[in-house]
């Protein structure tokens, strides 16, 4: 196993043997199931007047909304946390190479959300679909490819989060950042590209984190490159402020 392969195992150990970690995909776990029966309730009383089918994981797009802090905060914390309980000295005198270290937190983060967040859309829609009852529309193949592009929008957040949190070391500020990036930012965009008249603002909007993954979801790829290249920034950020800084 090379150097970079012990230190993901070094980091997966770690994430696996803390509570808060369960707590976080319980946490969503519940979020979701809820929050899919829910909208699954009200979009089968919607379609009971309108009589077209659904796809069940229309159900969990409304759960996501809630879910991706709850995984934004996860990834957060897996590098805010060690600045906060000063373990980052521990951490950086077993994996001295800070390159090294932000590359394998990220990829087990990543991995893990993916895991995670793949699982908690995947119970979210089978709950969903007793409440849609004839009004689903399920094609399993449709379905599962649905529920990995979820996940890969889940995982890219936190992904962005490890990122945020490298660069700003606070969890308080980090979690701010990250809720303005992904909800207020677009709505800022476009409420000054309608007092400015600058449509080019509009076009701005599409491409924060937020609009951009709904879109990813929606089946537009190239979104998924869009936020992906947000995530890869930040992480690359908080990479270039770790070098320089100390622990």
């Amino acid at each position: 196993m090379n150097a970079l392969g012990r230190a993901a195992r070094a980091e997966w150990q770690k994430l696996r043997s803390i509570r808060s970690t369960w707590w976080f995909g319980g946490g969503a776990l519940l979020t979701m199931v809820l929050v899919a029966v829910m909208e699954a309730e009200d979009t089968a009383s919607f379609l009971a007047r309108e009589g077209r089918p659904v796809e069940p994981v229309s159900s969990v797009l409304e759960g996501v909304e809630w879910v991706q802090l709850i995984f934004g905060s996860f990834g957060m914390l897996a590098m805010t946390s060690e600045y906060a309980t000063r373990s980052i000295v521990v951490t950086l005198a077993c994996t001295p190479s800070r390159v090294r270290l932000l590359l394998a937190k990220t990829a087990v983060v990543g991995a893990a959300v993916f895991a995670a967040g793949g699982l908690v859309a995947a119970l979210g829609t089978a709950a969903s679909v007793p409440q849609l009852h004839s009004y689903g529309e399920f094609d399993a193949v449709q379905v599962a490819g649905r529920i990995l592009v979820i996940a890969a929008y889940l995982a890219l957040i936190a992904v962005l989060a490890v990122g945020l949190g490298t660069l700003i070391r606070r969890s308080a500020g980090t979690i701010t950042l990250l809720f303005a990036l992904v909800y207020i930012l677009p709505f800022g965009l476009e409420g000054l590209a309608r007092t400015l008249s600058a449509e080019f603002l509009t076009t701005v909007a599409r491409y924060t984190p937020g609009p951009a993954g709904e879109r990813f979801m929606a089946g537009e790829w190239a979104f998924g490159l869009v936020l992906g290249g947000w995530a890869v920034t930040a992480v690359s950020a908080g990479m270039w402020v770790m070098r320089k800084r100390d622990a």
